[in-house]
């Protein structure tokens, strides 16, 4: 198989692990992490959520990272403010749902997190140089146009932002991903009603 159908075959196995109500969003958001990594050629992926209690958001599954940063990132929490909008990271859309954020415009407090040291004097020799730091965030809306979590990639093998071919694919994983979300945020509702009726 070429690439792309092995990317087609991947994604079909990933929308029939979305449907088996056994498996938990978890495991479900860690296979998708595996598929972006191995298929798409990205060696750090985050995905993140919605927290519907604390009314926040943060990583759900951490892939690639050294144990310590990881730790890190699993603690962090968002508001739908940091992550939309301009003030705390800086960014440039790239896709319809996708935004190629600089480690230039990079919080101090989220520098540390990175594997190697940032001078901030790297100079980029090509518009498409992907540098240590830089990430994209493609982002996972309900039906509704609701925020329900992201995609974060970094560290590229190619160490080139990626074409657009693949960030369209990166967009078609994570509205299935926010697809199967809002179902499964569903089905536990649905189930807490249930379980509320029979009281």
């Amino acid at each position: 198989m070429n690439d792309r159908e092995k990317l087609m075959e991947a994604l079909v196995g990933l929308m029939e692990h979305g449907r088996d109500q056994r498996e938990s969003l978890h495991s479900f958001l860690d296979q998708a992490a595996h598929l972006i990594s191995r298929l798409l050629g990205f060696d750090e992926v985050v995905i993140g959520l919605y927290d519907r209690e604390e009314k926040d958001y943060y990583h759900e599954v951490v892939l690639g990272y050294q144990n310590d940063i990881a730790a890190e990132l699993r603690r962090l929490r968002y508001s739908h403010e940091d992550l939309v909008g301009q003030r705390k990271f800086q960014s440039v859309r790239i896709g319809k749902l996708s935004e190629f954020n600089p480690v230039e415009g990079l919080p101090e407090s989220e520098r540390k997190l990175l594997s190697g040291p940032f001078t901030g004097t790297d100079v980029r020799r090509a518009l498409d140089e992907f540098h240590r730091g830089d990430f994209i965030d493609t982002w996972m809306r309900d039906p509704r146009k609701n925020l329900v979590g992201w995609i974060g990639v970094s560290h590229p093998r190619n160490a080139r932002l990626p074409p657009k071919i693949s960030v369209l694919w990166l967009e078609l994983i994570a509205s299935i991903c926010a697809h199967v979300v809002s179902q499964h945020w569903h089905q536990e509702d649905r189930a807490r009603r249930s379980s509320a009726d029979e009281r």
